[in-house]
């Protein structure tokens, strides 16, 4: 177990040196599997991003593998909430769930969005709990924003106390 609550240096390195955009991308499980940020606004809290269809992704039945598609959902919501909130807060992917709505053999993408109404319930909910969970829901879209998959990321957030700023 980590000693602190913080990034890995190395990412923030490459996001100090490449910015974020560059520095994810270059991630070699998102590089491999045809996921692209392809937008993110820091001041909006805003991320776009892609999976294109390719060999190595695409499952048994010519679709994109379901491991795939969560991926490409699985590390935004923390990364906003972090930037959002501050290194007050601890902020932890607990749980996901992924239904499959529709077949698609092409291009798919998410948005992921921390609005100022979340970061504010966020912190109204931590001054009456000492921890919370807190859901997104993310539609994966086709290039007609025909919903192809419904992700759910429940994000574990609590505020660190001086004692509690470098354990997890």
């Amino acid at each position: 177990m980590a000693d602190s609550f913080h990034p890995d240096p190395k990412w923030k390195w490459m996001e100090f040196f490449l910015g974020f955009k560059k520095a994810i991308n270059l991630y070699s499980p998102f590089w491999g599997s045809g996921i692209k940020v392809l937008y993110y606004n820091k001041e909006k809290q805003q991320i776009n991003v892609q999976l294109k269809m390719n060999f190595f992704n695409k499952g048994y039945m010519g679709t994109h593998f379901g491991g795939s598609l969560y991926s490409m959902c699985d590390p935004f919501y923390v990364y906003l909430l972090m930037k959002s909130l501050g290194s007050s807060y601890m902020v932890w992917d607990k749980r996901a769930e992924i239904e499959y709505i529709k077949r698609n053999n092409n291009s798919v993408f998410a948005k992921f969005e921390v609005s100022e109404n979340d970061i504010e319930t966020i912190k109204s909910l931590l001054s009456k709990k000492k921890k919370i969970d807190y859901t997104f829901t993310i539609n994966v879209t086709d290039s007609k924003e025909n919903t192809i998959a419904l992700v759910k990321k429940i994000i574990y957030v609590r505020k660190l106390t001086p004692k509690s700023k470098n354990r997890i």
